[in-house]
């Protein structure tokens, strides 16, 4: 199909796109505006998309993983561990290809798995990881056929009363932890309870970093360092040598202990326990929350806010605010 002599004059019949493209045909009186017409046209199909469709990307799911990894998520403390998750979550969803995937099929995904007993919990941090992708993938314009699960709202969560230990069942545990083996589970659970550390932070903790005055946690959740003061009597018993890290890998010790000293924990609140327990206690003795969020880290007060309601005064204006007092009151009167 090009230029050809017809009655009227000469036509230009021609397919700018290629093969299963738009077809176009036209009429000029001569030969050579028919010319132009054709150059004008294959130059159009080569610069507008409108001309030119793109090739409908039919990459599968592991296959924008493993795209989002080498561009974005090689960067991430966490990235691994995402990594490994959608590689999972690809993989019980039969690794379809990417496009084709709607929001039914991710809410039938998820159906099933709170069928087979995951948590609402983990579903949602699937959730939220897989929005993830599709969203910093477009942002790096490695995607163009948008997020398919974007307007899926993430189950909603009952909030958990967080468990924390009482000063009893915090002696309880220390003496046990003094009869154990691991000769660092004791001072790191000290250093866990004196400064709202969680476990790995007070684990992993450098000679560097431990003054006499304070503790200096750097690798954290949030990628902030912050300093919490301690005293220097605690420091002295904490340090074990002069440089590097200080306490060797100890959790299964402290779990042990825990179960022989007989504290019965929620499920899933082991690890954070005396985290909790440090937040529990300060806003029990009359600690501000805000010095709590700096203490703790937490980049969002709502965090820090499921202590509040443990301060002396917390709500105090019920007691004596409530109307049925106030109607006592006057009956008295």
């Amino acid at each position: 199909m090009t230029i050809r002599k017809v009655k009227s004059g000469w036509q230009v019949d021609i397919q700018p796109g290629g093969r299963g493209g738009r077809r176009i045909r036209k009429t000029f009186k001569t030969k050579a505006e028919a010319r132009r017409f054709e150059a004008w046209a294959e130059h159009q199909a080569a610069t507008d998309a409108d001309w030119n469709p793109k090739r409908p990307d039919n990459r599968r799911l592991s296959d924008l993983v493993d795209a989002w990894y080498n561009l974005h998520g090689s960067q991430l403390r966490d990235g691994q561990r995402r990594y490994r998750k959608l590689h999972q979550v690809c993989e019980r969803m039969g690794n379809p290809v990417a496009r084709k995937l709607t929001a039914k099929d991710f809410t039938l995904y998820r159906s099933l798995r709170l069928q087979d007993g995951v948590t609402a919990n983990t579903v949602n941090h699937e959730h939220a990881y897989l929005r993830s992708l599709f969203n910093e993938l477009q942002r790096m314009g490695e995607w163009d056929d948008g997020n398919p699960i974007a307007g899926i709202r993430q189950i909603k969560l009952r909030e958990q009363e967080l468990a924390f230990l009482d000063l009893d069942q915090i002696r309880r545990l220390l003496e046990t932890l003094q009869e154990s083996r691991n000769k660092d589970v004791e001072k790191v659970t000290r250093l866990a309870l004196a400064t709202g550390a969680r476990w790995s932070e007070a684990e992993k903790l450098t000679a560097e970093r431990l003054h006499r005055d304070r503790v200096i946690y750097a690798e954290t959740k949030s990628g902030r360092i912050r300093s919490v003061p301690i005293r220097p009597e605690l420091s002295d018993y904490l340090k074990t040598r002069p440089t590097g890290r200080l306490y060797a890998d100890c959790y299964a010790a402290f779990r042990g202990a825990v179960k022989r000293a007989g504290i019965q924990l929620p499920q899933g609140q082991m690890a954070h326990v005396l985290r909790h327990t440090f937040a529990s206690h300060f806003m029990m003795n009359g600690g501000n929350l805000l010095t709590l969020q700096r203490i703790l880290g937490h980049s969002d007060i709502r965090m820090t806010m499921r202590y509040a309601h443990l301060a002396p005064d917390h709500l105090e204006e019920a007691r004596a605010l409530n109307p049925i007092d106030w109607v006592g009151h006057k009956r008295q009167a």
